[in-house]
């Protein structure tokens, strides 16, 4: 699967989105490079992997976006060195101990001065769009990444409303449920992890490669412990890991992963990958939905 990982939204309202409307539109976010004592940067770049080429890549009524996320990482030994050096010269200068809030005023000048000198680090973040299904996919397992990617869409074109999935059901029952019952919505069988919690005393226990149609696994819910992450298949050949949030997981495609491997063209082989992943999604996401109880009616009508 082209993404590992994802965060599911829902647009709201009745806004037109076009690869053609959206390009000009995302210029004024492209990516620049962190300068000066600028710590991060977050803009657009192109998902094909050619810096002048296009911010948008449009397969099947899908868009695809790709985001540039930097950051200057200062070394916090670094810092404290430098404090260090700062407080003591102003302590031997003016002959007195240095307050707190002052320490904090030296603690931003050193930052100031070290930033320049500073190595970034950098990642990229996919995300897709189906307007005709409402529908953004971001490829990533922090929701902070996530709401940099909204907030930039929504920059680049003044206005971007979403709202994550809002199912009838609470997702922890429903984990819970399957894991007590063994009896899944057709074409779902259980994964091999699983998120427990105990709500009184706050205990977790994380299972990963384990059967979870076992005594072992119900006896925790028996004992009042709840599922808020689980592990799924779905019609086989569909692996992820669904959070109480309604985030995926390690998504994986058996038998599917490699298909693309056969193209020497490595446009074709992106669209390829994003195709299948679409197309994919559009069919095991409203099946997910609709086992957690369904989407709720005001989002079915927004």
């Amino acid at each position: 699967m082209l993404l590992k990982n994802a965060y599911i939204y829902r647009i709201t309202g009745t806004p037109t989105i076009t690869a053609d409307a959206l390009e000009p539109q995302l210029k004024s976010q492209a990516f620049r490079p962190c300068s000066g004592i600028r710590p991060s940067s977050f803009g657009w770049i192109s998902p094909l992997g050619d810096i002048e080429g296009p911010l948008t890549h449009e397969v099947s009524g899908s868009i695809l976006l790709c985001a540039k996320r930097e950051d200057k990482i200062v070394p916090s030994s670094a810092l404290v060195d430098l404090l260090a050096e700062k407080i003591e010269r102003l302590e031997q200068l003016e002959g007195r101990k240095i307050f707190n809030k002052e320490k904090l005023r030296l603690k931003d000048d050193a930052m100031a001065e070290l930033l320049p000198r500073a190595l970034p680090r950098s990642k990229q973040i996919l995300g897709y769009l189906t307007p005709s299904d409402k529908l953004l996919v971001i490829g990533t397992t922090s929701v902070s990444e996530a709401e940099l990617f909204i907030n930039c869409v929504r920059n680049s074109l003044g206005s971007f409303p979403v709202v994550p999935p809002q199912v009838s059901s609470k997702p922890t029952e429903i984990f819970t449920h399957w894991l007590k019952s063994r009896k899944l919505p057709e074409h779902f069988s259980l994964g091999n992890s699983c998120d427990l919690l105990d709500p009184e005393e706050g205990a977790t226990i994380t299972c990963r490669r384990q059967d979870l149609d076992t005594n072992e696994i119900r006896n925790h819910i028996d004992a009042g412990k709840i599922c808020t992450k689980i592990g799924i298949n779905w019609h086989g050949d569909l692996n992820v890991v669904v959070d109480k949030e309604l985030s995926l997981k390690q998504i994986k495609l058996q038998n599917s992963d490699n298909k693309t491997d056969e193209y020497d063209d490595p446009i074709a082989t992106l669209d390829a990958a994003f195709v299948n992943m679409t197309l994919e999604f559009s069919r095991f996401l409203p099946a997910l939905f609709s086992a957690l109880g369904g989407e709720s009616r005001e989002q079915q009508a927004m």
